[in-house]
């Protein structure tokens, strides 16, 4: 299985800062409408994954090339990461890895979401975000959202 590193240019403050929108571009998303939550869902799932990958690279300096939620996290704990999920996170995992299909249509095997799944993945996130080493949550709390991946975010006014 390939892996990622820091000489691939990754970082865990790069990682989480695309978790952290695609988490509130998803909250976006399930607050607008019911057609908009496969898109939701999906988001949420890059959103948590991104979360494991960024604790994968700081506790070992690489990230397998792996999409499984569940298998991440087996990850980190074999790398001695004290994650214990509870029965609630174990359950939003996994419904979190069939959203991973959202991102297709499911024509024979359709994916179940709804609105009421957000709070779960909200809870899942902050669990995960408190389980973070302290660097790594203050380098989250002092991110510059308008810097993206190298880029500046900027928006124009239009004229009405």
């Amino acid at each position: 299985m390939k892996k990622f590193t820091r000489q691939d240019g990754f970082s865990e403050s790069a990682l989480l800062h695309s978790a952290v929108d695609h988490l509130g571009s998803a909250r976006v998303l399930f607050d607008r409408s019911p057609s908009c939550f496969d898109s939701a869902g999906y988001l949420c799932h890059l959103g948590i994954e991104l979360v494991l990958k960024a604790m994968l690279l700081n506790k070992c300096d690489w990230f397998p090339d792996e999409h499984s939620l569940a298998k991440l996290s087996a990850s980190i704990v074999k790398q001695n990461v004290k994650l214990h999920y509870g029965s609630e996170h174990e359950d939003i995992v996994r419904t979190l890895d069939k959203f991973n299909g959202l991102r297709y249509p499911q024509i024979l095997d359709p994916i179940e979401i709804g609105d009421d799944d957000w709070c779960r993945i909200e809870n899942l996130f902050d669990f995960l975000i408190l389980s973070l080493p302290t660097g790594m949550q203050n380098e989250l709390k002092q991110m510059d959202h308008s810097n993206k991946g190298n880029r500046i975010l900027m928006s124009k006014k239009k004229d009405i």
